[in-house]
């Protein structure tokens, strides 16, 4: 029995006591040439510069490979996932990848459109704080959660399983390494949280995307790659192809444009507003308070607003009248055209917006949640902030007169938005989500060859 399988089970132990540790938060944006970084000592980094490509069709005999990833929740752990699974395929255009998630979370919809299969398991929430009554429950749904996903390991018999965090990755992850699975997982946030805080003691690498989250793990079993982002996020779309998707009715040179009371002609300015794939009741609150104002007072002005699901109609109450160049949504699927189309955002400061953020090089108004663990977006937008391509307002500063003049300010200054744009693109980690792809595929082949052995 292997050490992780030895730990997997001691977990079932000590689900309800999650590791703790101490964090001294020194976050870092992951292109920067970190000294510790030389000092993770992981037998997959040790590879090199690792080169893994077939397109070839699977011949007789050889092993198709089967990659099983579990993720959750929210925007911020599905599209990782999706991301790292679009490269798995980009690479190996024969492997097998399927999902696992449950019903009634974002999971089951997003998956499927990104064009991959899900499966259901049960998730496993431990509530804060630890001592709630609601735990006592826990090693019970624990088991159940654990006989279903024992059922899906042994329809799918994974070669390597990745988790991207959310409760629902536990007991999967932890099936698996107990079955002798090999188990990965990544990490978005400078804070880990708790479920791949407890994961990271089973896992054969973890992923992470800035050094402060090597706190949480072995740190012989991290790699610093960044976070994985969408590969339509880094591919060229132009601005007036994008702005037609928000905009179609308008019929005015994406060039110029302006107001009979502005004395001179400018260019169009598009605002994009996101609060997370769940929404954001403060920056709906403090946008709907300016926009129609400020779409007066700027006839060169666009917003492109996800509001979330469940603040759409009240957005809509709120709001009153359609305005043309208002272009309001419960939910962006098409998230790289709305990038494309934008001069600036504002949005919340999750580990994978601040990642897309960099990658599409946008400069944003960064407002983290105080509901964040840890504070953990706050120690985000910080970051990026002192990186020179975001704008930090706290929440508690939330003001729709204090949003109206910051949106102001840097729409007025192309000379700073152009400069954030070039810090924003220098920060990014575009190759993160190919690179631990590489590494999955490699610790899929590993598996095969000791199967087959």
């Amino acid at each position: 029995m292997t050490a992780c399988q030895l730990e997997a089970r001691a977990i079932l132990g000590s689900w309800s006591n999650p590791l703790r540790r101490d964090l001294k938060y020194k976050i870092a944006l992951p292109h920067e040439n970190l000294t510790p970084r030389k000092k993770l000592r992981v037998s997959a980094q040790r590879e090199g510069n690792v080169s893994y490509r077939t397109t070839a069709a699977v011949t007789e005999g050889q092993q198709r490979l089967r990659i099983l990833i579990v993720a959750g929740g929210t925007g911020g752990h599905i599209y990782p996932a999706v991301a790292i699974a679009d490269e798995i395929q980009n690479l190996d255009k024969t492997a097998q990848v399927e999902f696992a998630g449950t019903k009634d979370r974002l999971e089951w919809s997003a998956v499927p459109k990104a064009g991959f299969q899900i499966s259901p398991v049960d998730a496993v929430a431990i509530r804060r704080p630890f001592y709630s009554l609601q735990n006592l429950l826990v090693p019970l749904k624990l088991l159940i959660a654990l006989f279903s996903c024992w059922k899906l390991l042994n329809r799918i018999r994974p070669h390597v399983v990745v988790g991207t965090g959310g409760y629902v990755t536990g007991p999967l992850c932890l099936a698996a390494a107990i079955r002798g699975y090999p188990v990965v997982i990544q990490e978005q946030n400078a804070y880990a949280g708790i479920t791949n805080r407890l994961l990271g003691r089973i896992a054969q690498t973890v992923f992470v995307a800035f050094w402060a989250a090597t706190a949480y793990f072995p740190k012989d079993r991290c790699m610093l790659l960044g976070n994985p982002t969408r590969v339509e996020l880094r591919q060229y779309v132009s601005a007036a192809v994008a702005r037609r998707v928000f905009f179609p009715n308008d019929g005015k040179s994406d060039e110029e444009f302006g107001g009979p009371q502005s004395g001179r002609r400018r260019k169009k300015e598009v605002l994009l507003v996101l609060g997370g794939s769940l929404g954001s009741m403060a920056i709906n609150k403090g946008v709907a308070d300016i926009a129609v104002k400020m779409l007066e007072e700027h006839h060169g002005r666009f917003i492109i607003w996800q509001t979330g699901p469940q603040y759409y109609e009240e957005v809509l109450q709120r709001i009153g009248p359609s305005h043309p160049r208002l272009a309001i949504f419960p939910f962006v699927n098409a998230m790289h055209m709305a990038y494309a189309a934008a001069d600036l955002v504002v949005a919340r400061a999750g580990a994978s917006t601040c990642s897309e953020l960099l990658v599409t090089g946008k400069p944003s108004i960064l407002i983290p949640s105080r509901n964040a663990a840890e504070d953990h977006q706050t120690k985000n937008a910080k970051a990026m902030a002192e990186g020179g391509c975001a704008r930090l307002l706290p929440e508690k500063s939330l003001t729709s007169s204090a949003l109206a003049s910051l949106i102001d300010e840097l729409f007025g200054n192309e000379a700073l938005l152009m400069d954030m744009m070039e810090k924003a693109l220098k920060a990014a980690a575009p190759d993160a989500a190919k690179q631990i792809a590489q590494h999955i595929l490699l610790l899929a082949n590993k598996r095969v060859s000791r199967v087959a052995a």
